[in-house]
């Protein structure tokens, strides 16, 4: 394909935008990646990144930490919570669930633990210092002209991946695109 039409196709079609915003959660010696909601609480939190956050216990099944500013909420009665949910009550409380139980309280979900499996063990039994940040690994989707969408990542000219969720947000330059077939494409922005 003759460069002129690659380049029409990329920037008359091609978006850009992360897959699943996802954090990594950091207890002590121990990550976990956690996926977090497409909503704008997860949005604003995800958007304070990163964090360390001292949370308090709370009735053998949680974690809890209040910000210094309140986010977008969306509460509702979960019902069943899970552990590895990360939640937010009210508008202000950062909740990380270790256990699964019944609740009658809303929460805004912010999102969960891909694998919560040993998050207990991580917390412990008191109070604790988390860690949320960024994922500087996400991966992204791409869609371009006469193509379905697929998974790729997305490489700066020294071939340092680079974490950005829209084309929009890309510096103009010489980027390298690398789909998850292992085909490997060349965008000039």
């Amino acid at each position: 394909m003759k460069t002129k039409e690659l380049l029409t196709a990329i920037f008359i079609t091609m978006a850009v935008s992360l897959q699943a915003k996802t954090v990594v959660v950091t207890v002590g010696d121990t990550r976990f990646d956690a996926t977090l909601e497409n909503n704008a609480t997860a949005q604003a939190f995800y958007d304070m990144l990163p964090l360390t956050l001292n949370m308090s216990e709370l009735n053998g099944n949680e974690k809890y930490c209040y910000l210094d500013t309140s986010l977008p909420t969306a509460s509702y009665h979960p019902g069943t919570i899970n552990a590895g949910d990360l939640m937010l009550y009210g508008s202000s409380c950062v909740v990380l669930f270790y256990e699964t139980f019944s609740s009658g309280y809303s929460y805004t979900r912010i999102g969960a633990l891909d694998n919560p499996e040993g998050l207990a063990e991580a917390l412990g039994d008191g109070n604790v210092t988390v860690k949320f940040e960024k994922d500087t690994s996400a991966v992204t989707t791409i869609s371009a002209l006469g193509a379905d969408e697929c998974v790729a990542t997305i490489f700066d000219i020294k071939g340092k991946a680079l974490p950005y969720t829209h084309l929009s947000q890309l510096p103009q330059g010489i980027y390298v695109v690398k789909y998850g077939n292992g085909d490997v494409k060349k965008l000039i922005k």
